[in-house]
């Protein structure tokens, strides 16, 4: 792993910082990494995959690394994603001891992205590279509170299987900016393909993960079914083997296990999450070795993504360069049928008599072969039967 946290120091005012020696070299890289995203963004590539692999470059480079880059800290993102119907916003509730996202029945329930924050961190979420930048005003509900997590800014992100696809690409753009990943599932549905498709881009950024299993059953060989295969799950999608950058844990929550109160899960079911974020919010330290895993992960990732993006490029320059040539091969057998036409005066006899037919006209050329009929029609009568008396 990039040894991140060797690089920065403490500067003043216990801020920590870009070391010695090394103020702008990492910056300075992620700058042009940001720059060739931003180049790359302005060509025309055709293939889908191929564009969403440079807007995610742009977003993850925007709403992550540079910011980490420059300081660890900055308040950590710790974001809610799961499927519709898992509980997030339950989780959400009972993390913060309070009901702020709403649950319920109706699918999705969470249209909009909910955040909570201290006061003194609202501007620098949704300022120029914060990692609620550029999130429009109707999508995100900031809730301000003096109660909420030292240096945390809690997410309950919109549903990753959404059938609003706005939802799922918000989800997308914040699952850039995030610190740490909590994945939220149930014992019956933590296989569904769509939401492994957000933890492939977790496995690849290597973000620090929690996966929180809701609805387990009450049988005590069941839940250590579901969890082994969900282990297994995990092991085959490169999860487990990333394990040298990914940080993981896994929770199981029983089934019924609610507090009306908060309208959320009951929080002794969540005990190991609920301490970790006790910590995260009582030491500085420990929150910016955290961001410091977070920024290794995605320098990390970077390599292999913008290798891809290369190989999109080549691909996308090799097929423009077909074109081109196919545009220019039937370009010039064109032009050789036109000269040759031109020196056999085929093109010129051919518009010659176009001219002609449009000068004298279809009607014409009708009227004199119908006037020319008549006059022998009568002729023939006149020696058949005699002129009239």
């Amino acid at each position: 792993m990039t040894d991140v946290r060797a690089m920065y120091g403490s500067g003043r005012n216990g801020q920590s910082g870009p070391a010695a020696g090394s103020e702008r070299v990492l910056v300075d890289l992620v700058d042009r990494v940001d720059s060739l995203a931003k180049r790359a963004g302005t060509l025309e590539v055709a293939a889908v995959p191929a564009r969403r692999r440079i807007a995610q470059l742009r977003e993850h480079v925007a709403r992550h690394v540079r910011p980490r880059a420059v300081s660890l800290d900055a308040p950590l993102v710790v974001l809610l994603v799961g499927p519709t119907g898992a509980g997030k916003s339950s989780l959400f509730n009972a993390l913060i001891g309070r009901r702020a996202s709403p649950t319920g029945v109706l699918r999705p329930t969470t249209r909009e992205l909910i955040a909570l924050a201290r006061p003194d961190a609202g501007d620098a979420l949704t300022r120029d590279g914060g990692p609620l930048w550029g999130i429009e005003q109707e999508r995100l509900r900031l809730v301000l509170d003096d109660a909420a997590p030292e240096g945390i800014v809690l997410i309950d992100a919109p549903d990753v299987d959404s059938v609003e696809h706005q939802n799922r690409a918000l989800t997308d753009r914040l699952v850039e900016a995030a610190d740490l990943a909590v994945f939220v599932t149930t014992a019956t549905r933590y296989a569904d393909r769509v939401p492994w498709e957000v933890l492939g881009r977790v496995r690849d950024r290597g973000l620090p993960l929690v996966v929180v299993v809701n609805r387990m059953p009450p049988d005590a060989n069941d839940r250590v079914v579901v969890l082994d295969d969900l282990r297994r799950l995990l092991s085959d999608a490169g999860i487990v083997d990333a394990r040298r950058r990914i940080e993981l844990d896994l929770i199981g929550v029983a089934e019924g296990s609610l507090d009306a109160a908060t309208d959320g899960l009951d929080r002794t079911a969540i005990e190991p999450l609920l301490e970790r974020m006790a910590r995260l919010a009582s030491n500085k330290e420990s929150r910016v070795e955290l961001a410091a895993r977070a920024l290794a992960g995605s320098l990390a990732g970077l390599e292999p993504q913008l290798r891809a993006i290369g190989e999109d490029l080549e691909h996308a320059a090799i097929d423009a360069e077909r074109l081109r040539r196919l545009a220019t091969d039937a370009y010039e057998r064109e032009l050789g049928t036109l000269r040759d036409e031109l020196a056999r005066g085929l093109f010129l006899r051919a518009e010659a008599l176009r001219q002609w037919h449009a000068f004298v006209g279809a009607d014409e050329i009708t009227r004199l072969f119908s006037t020319g009929i008549g006059r022998l029609r009568a002729t023939l009568s006149t020696l058949v039967h005699g002129a009239p008396e």
